[in-house]
């Protein structure tokens, strides 16, 4: 494969991840084949578990023993393995930090948008500038 094919291949497939992005909010994995990532978390020593697919909730699960701290307090303890599951998420997804601001998709294809265009200008001045010296060659040896 020639390098010119090479460079569009990757830049549709970069085009596909961004708008995978937009559409599920998780950033495609090539060995997942755009499934979502799967994030687990859990509290209360393990007595209150969640699982998260995606953005979404997946299951809660709440061992009986754990109905017994009261109301109030399954409830932070559901919202700490909800975290904790999200927090596996990104940790997941390769971000550095937890906190780490989400990534502007629209800005980003905008970008590739811009390089798309400069690089499109480039390579017609590339071709014109060797069309032109294979010309002067040409014109020298007759």
């Amino acid at each position: 494969m020639d390098q010119v094919a090479e460079f569009d291949r990757l830049f549709q497939q970069t085009r596909q991840a961004l708008a995978s992005m937009r559409t599920t909010g998780q950033v495609p994995d090539d060995g997942s084949a755009g499934q979502p990532a799967r994030g687990t978390g859990s509290a209360a020593g393990g007595q209150v578990e969640v699982v998260m697919v995606g953005q979404r909730v997946e299951s809660v699960t709440v061992d009986p023993r754990a109905l017994r701290m009261g109301a109030e307090l399954l409830g932070e303890q559901i919202t700490l393995a909800v975290n904790a599951a999200l927090d596996d998420l990104r940790l997941q997804a390769g971000e550095a930090s937890v906190d780490a601001p989400p990534v502007d998709t629209v800005a980003l294809d905008q970008t590739l948008d811009e390089l798309q265009n400069e690089s499109v200008r480039s390579m017609a001045a590339m071709t014109e500038a060797l069309t032109d010296a294979v010309r002067r060659i040409q014109q020298a040896a007759r």
